[in-house]
């Protein structure tokens, strides 16, 4: 449970970033087809299509309180990626990918940064 301030806005940036990904990824669907980044190999097409998925998962973990849960799942999804898209930015040539691979390390940054303040302690159990 929440207890300061700062956890609930961090949680919120947090799950609010996750909603932009979701909402994004969607929207390319939505406008291209179910094969909006054919420009990728297909392994990164299929990443980046994974990532509805996973960015919404991220979502409903955070809203059924199972933070844990959420922060690994987030840090992994965000580390690949930064790690993904730096691949198309200079692996590839994509150079569009600019804008959105800045945006992506500062939140990266931003959910290492706040691990320590969200990460939940965990909660002794008797012995049996």
């Amino acid at each position: 449970m929440t207890r300061r301030p700062i956890e609930r806005v961090l949680l919120a940036v947090i799950g609010l970033c996750f909603a932009i990904g979701c909402i994004a990824h969607a929207l390319d669907f939505w406008s291209f087809g179910w094969a909006p980044y054919n420009f990728g190999p297909p392994v990164l097409n299929a990443f980046w299509n994974s990532l509805v998925a996973l960015d919404a998962a991220v979502i409903v973990l955070l809203l059924l309180g199972w933070r844990r849960s959420a922060l690994g799942l987030g840090l992994a999804i965000m580390l690949c990626d930064v790690a993904a898209n730096s691949y198309a930015w200079s692996g590839l040539g994509l150079r569009e990918f600019a804008p959105a691979l800045v945006a992506q390390s500062g939140f990266l940054g931003l959910l290492l940064g706040s691990l320590g303040f969200l990460w939940p302690p965990r909660v002794a159990r008797p012995p049996r």
